[in-house]
């Protein structure tokens, strides 16, 4: 009777055991972190009925104890927050901090926020401890961000933790760009898709005309062109006429003296003589000098296929110069009567002009892509003239329109604006005082020299204030599929920084093909100045500080701790515990190279809330409460049972 008494005392004094644990799981239902507590009982003593042998079992328990609590190491649940430093680990690991005597803890609480210096503790004032980066610096006004440092692998299992220090304000230095690459389509549509007005620079077999329609200007095409009067084009023969009349007597002789492709013509004929006489006196002086012509009695045209430069040398038959000559587009030939680019026609017409009128007439190219021929005489009147041949190129010579016309003093006559095919774009380009400047590419075709496109490419690099601080022009040479030949990289001066500008190879860049451009692809390595924006955690536990000029750098990282033994921990209050003999050592996992291996997973802006199930710690409590009470009732009945038995022995 006496055993269930002693029984019935120590199972209240267990359950009471229970009680407490339970209540206290409830009482931190809301604690961050917090891991639930169970108990461990076990039986105190124990006697066998019967020191024989027996096929049963004889034993009899002495009551029971409490021998220990075990931490629930179970998930809590994960609970968004709008702090940026709460931090909850989702997985296995712990988190180490230290108080203010340095003393090492190691929590599941990740409250934690910024002090006034700046380091990140937790409520109690408790430190973060992490693997620091390293990578601030203070020049005694502002902490720094050195990009150099790597920040890949900062946990090792050498590394040692310290505290972080988190600033209000740090720089992201600037970086002069030193490598730019682009990608993109050069089209070759007959429409061209972006025109600019045309250069004298520009070959004329790549130029457009006023209706943005390609020229197409091919090899060996023609045109004629000519000045002065009395000259014309027909029947594939340039032609000048001379009207002969009888010579009036007035006591002087009849003075013939011209040229005719740099030959001179040059006859005196007596006072008086008959157009007829004039006539074949220069038809003879003509045949001498085997000049190709045709002739009446009075007249003579003079003829040939490719030339005609009729110079007066103030004789009486020819009283002013005219020339025409067949001008003929040649690839890579401005020889002679040749012509390639813009420049090299405008040349042409003006010996043309030359010979016919001196410096009264200018030939040139005006800022709306036409072709002029200006008159700077105050009186005469100049004649331009121009014809097709079975050989020209139509669309050339209709956007020729009326340059070959009759110029009056003082005007000029005018072509319809050229064309030239252009795409552009500009990207940033950070200089070696970190100022952001505009770096302007400018494409233009220029020529198609057999299989191969060229395009004109010129580099500006552009100030905030529109100063042109360097330029750098090259050609870019594309086969015939449009893949690029050369050069595939170009060097620029960025204000004192050489910069590699990367074309890409064959179609791996700038191609040039028959397809409508769809925007330029830019890349360039150089940083403006940023400053600090905000922090963030990773789920690696890195802490990453972003700035305004869109980069981040690791700061430090977090590493979550392991234990050998996690139920050996010592429980210090406020969720925090400490190693011990029965915990091992704290360490962290690592592969066969040393480098940190994450069992688990840091959320920011979230907290892990107690993982206490009230469902289950109330049900618990309340199976407690009843074994309490039963074990009251056996201590009443024992109670009871001693009493009667001493009334028996009364």
């Amino acid at each position: 009777m006496t055993t269930s008494f002693y029984n019935g005392v120590g199972g209240m004094k267990t359950s009471q055991v229970g009680i407490d644990v339970w209540a206290d799981n409830i009482a931190n239902v809301n604690t961050t972190g917090y891991k639930q507590q169970l108990t461990d009982f076990s039986t105190l003593f124990s006697t066998s009925l019967s020191n024989y042998g027996s096929p049963v079992t004889s034993d009899i328990g002495y009551a029971s104890t409490a021998t220990s609590t075990v931490m629930d190491l179970s998930q809590g649940s994960i609970q968004q927050t709008d702090n940026r430093f709460d931090m909850a680990v989702e997985g296995k690991g712990w988190i180490k901090v230290t108080d203010i005597n340095n003393q090492t803890y190691y929590t599941r609480t990740g409250s934690f926020k910024k002090d006034a210096n700046g380091t990140l503790v937790m409520d109690n004032g408790d430190k973060l401890q992490v693997v620091n980066a390293n990578n601030l610096t203070f020049d005694g006004k502002d902490w720094k961000f050195d990009a150099s440092i790597p920040t890949d692998n900062l946990i090792t299992s050498s590394a040692q933790t310290t505290q972080i220090d988190l600033p209000n304000n740090i720089i992201f230095p600037a970086k002069a760009t030193e490598n730019v690459k682009i990608k993109g389509i050069l089209p070759n549509e007959n429409k061209a898709p972006d025109p600019k007005l045309a250069k004298s620079t520009n070959d004329i077999g790549v130029l457009y005309n006023s209706d943005g329609m390609a020229i197409n200007m091919k090899d060996s095409q023609d045109v004629i062109f000519g000045f002065g009067k009395n000259i014309k084009y027909s029947d594939g023969l340039i032609r000048y006429d001379m009207c002969i009349n009888d010579d009036k007597v007035d006591g002087n002789e009849v003075n013939i003296d011209f040229d005719v492709n740099g030959e001179n013509i040059k006859l005196t004929l007596p006072d008086g003589s008959k157009a007829k006489t004039i006539t074949e006196a220069i038809a003879k002086a003509l045949d001498y000098k085997n000049i190709s012509y045709d002739k009446t009695d009075t007249s003579i045209q003079i003829k040939n296929a490719n030339k005609l430069y009729i110079k007066s040398n103030g004789g009486d038959i020819v009283s002013s110069s005219a020339s025409m000559e067949k001008l003929v587009y040649k690839l890579n030939d401005n020889t002679g009567s040749n012509f390639t680019t813009m420049q090299d026609f405008i040349d042409d017409l003006q010996n043309l002009a030359t010979f016919t009128y001196g410096s009264d007439a200018t030939v040139g190219l005006d800022d709306t892509g036409k072709l002029f021929i200006q008159n700077n005489s105050d009186s005469k009147e100049l004649v331009s003239s121009s014809f097709a041949t079975n050989n020209s190129n139509d669309m050339f010579i209709n956007n020729l329109g009326t340059l070959g016309n009759y110029i009056k003093p003082n005007t000029a006559s005018s072509s319809l604006e050229f064309n030239q095919n252009y795409q552009g774009f500009t990207g940033d380009i950070i200089d070696s005082q970190g100022n952001k400047n505009d770096l302007k590419f400018d494409f233009y075709k220029t020529k198609v020299d057999g299989d191969n496109t060229i395009w004109n490419l010129t580099v500006s690099e552009i100030d905030s204030e529109g100063k042109v601080i360097s330029t750098t022009n090259k050609d870019l040479i594309f086969d015939n599929n449009g893949g690029l030949l050369s050069p595939t990289k170009i060097e620029i001066d960025n204000n004192g920084t050489p910069v590699t500008v990367d074309l890409g190879e064959n179609f791996k860049g700038v191609i040039s093909i028959d397809k409508v451009n769809e925007g330029f692809v830019y890349f360039q390595d150089g940083l403006s100045e940023g400053y600090l924006v905000n922090y963030d955690i990773s789920d690696n536990g890195k802490i990453i500080a972003n700035f305004s000029n869109g980069q981040n750098g690791v700061l430090g990282q977090i590493p979550l701790y392991h234990f050998q033994n996690e139920q050996g921990l010592d429980s210090l209050g406020q969720n925090e515990f400490t190693e011990t003999n029965n915990s091992g050592k704290a360490f962290i996992y690592t592969n066969n190279s040393g480098e940190y291996i994450l069992d688990g997973k840091i959320q920011n802006y979230s907290l892990e809330m107690s993982n206490v199930n009230l469902a289950q710690a109330m049900t618990e409590v309340i199976i407690t409460q009843k074994a309490f009470d039963a074990n009251s009732k056996s201590i009443t009945t024992s109670d009871q049972m001693i009493k009667k038995a001493i009334d028996m022995k009364r």
